[in-house]
């Protein structure tokens, strides 16, 4: 299957002291085998999400997402829901990843 590249824009601004600077591309491979309809990204410091950085696009299993980030965390958690409205969590996930692949029981490989 041809991997689809879409282009998003995240601005997401941290003010915690202790975390260091991270700004630049993610690439984040859906390898969730289902199709992901809202993604979250977000400080791991923080109780609350972000906005779903897809608007109203889709992210098909097997394809992935080009997302330019700026801001600072030393690591973030994201959240991916299909359309029926389940979750998947990453918790942890290091700051300073250029690429990721998400799978549906939880885990997470990243360079």
């Amino acid at each position: 299957m041809k991997k689809v590249f879409v282009a998003f824009t995240v601005v997401c601004a941290f003010l915690f002291s202790s975390v260091v600077a991270h700004a630049g591309v993610i690439v984040i491979h859906n390898e969730t085998g289902f199709d992901v309809w809202e993604i979250y990204l977000s400080d791991s410091g923080t109780n609350d999400w972000e906005e779903d950085i897809l608007g109203a696009n889709i992210l098909e299993a097997g394809d992935a997402l080009r997302v330019t980030v700026t801001g600072s965390w030393d690591s973030f958690d994201m959240r991916a829901v299909d359309g029926d409205g389940n979750t998947a969590d990453w918790f942890g996930l290091p700051g300073s990843a250029s690429e990721i692949a998400i799978y549906a029981d939880g885990t997470a490989e990243y360079q």
